[in-house]
């Protein structure tokens, strides 16, 4: 079996394509990638991303979490369609700028993984609204991520930002909701 019809915990805004069917079987996925657009690799023990996963034109939801993947290759760029990528209990240190290429990215779960340092790249994700970079050491975001307006959530409890920074995210942000740990001594900043 390797389609599956479900709604995962991490969803987007906007769900007009969540009832399309979910694969969860690349190998059947692979067999219609013009029709694939729900696509979760969950717990599959991957160390990288799939290249067959940029094989799906019109995919506009990947969930690839609870995988050892470390790095996100370049090709990601070319899921132009992409809305929903959920990289939640993974094994990244860092994203790259090819990221800010998604330019349809809605939702974006980062959570337990290694990141210690938000690109600059993020800042091109002009519809994103849910962000979620929680249990990571991240000790910096960009300067200007203060001007995401669009953000409707923000969850970066458990990391290692400095409480000024959650400060001036909350003035900036203020029609946003920050999830962040008030009583957390979470890191070398605090």
């Amino acid at each position: 079996m390797g389609v599956m019809v479900f709604q995962p915990d991490f969803q987007a805004q906007t769900v007009e394509f969540r009832d399309e069917p979910l694969y969860t079987d690349l190998k059947i996925a692979l067999e219609h990638p013009g029709k694939v657009t729900r696509l979760a690799l969950t717990r599959q023990k991957f160390k990288r991303i799939p290249k067959q996963v940029f094989e799906f034109p019109n995919l506009r939801e990947l969930d690839l979490s609870r995988n050892k993947i470390t790095s996100i290759p370049p090709e990601i760029a070319q899921l132009k369609k992409l809305r929903i990528l959920n990289l939640e209990r993974n094994d990244l240190e860092s994203l790259p700028k090819e990221l800010g290429d998604l330019m349809k990215l809605e939702s974006l779960n980062l959570r337990k993984n290694e990141i210690y340092q938000v690109p600059d790249a993020i800042l091109q994700l002009t519809r994103l609204n849910n962000l979620c970079l929680s249990s990571n050491p991240i000790f910096k975001l960009p300067a200007k991520m203060t001007g995401m307006v669009q953000l409707i959530e923000l969850d970066i409890r458990s990391t290692d930002l400095h409480p000024e920074t959650i400060k001036s995210l909350q003035d900036a942000l203020p029609a946003t909701r920050i999830l962040w740990d008030s009583d957390c001594n979470c890191g070398p900043n605090h």
